[in-house]
């Protein structure tokens, strides 16, 4: 008798997993697009890469309007160190 019961507690914790995860792909196949961070409207800011460089210092590489900058931030403020124009990428591979 036992067996049965932990039959029944196994497959109600199976059907619950696979409700979750049923879940979880019909929430990334029907999102909203613009808050999903990859719209490329106009005005919109988007987060390319960042690195830290050392305990509280960070560079990051920002995308807005057809152009890419690298900031280094710290404790004391925000550094700018280039721009250049997306258009002139290369492809970086890792």
């Amino acid at each position: 008798m036992e067996i049965v019961g932990f039959g029944r507690v196994l497959g109600s914790l199976l059907f619950v997993l696979a409700l979750f995860f049923l879940f979880i792909v019909l929430l990334k196949r029907y999102r909203n697009p613009l808050t999903s961070g990859t719209s490329r409207t106009p005005g919109s800011i988007k987060l390319v890469d960042q690195l830290t460089l050392e305990l509280g210092r960070r560079a990051v590489l920002l995308e807005a309007g057809g152009k890419r900058s690298l900031i280094v931030l710290s404790k004391e403020g925000a550094e700018h160190i280039w721009t250049q124009d997306s258009a002139q990428d290369t492809d970086t591979t890792r």
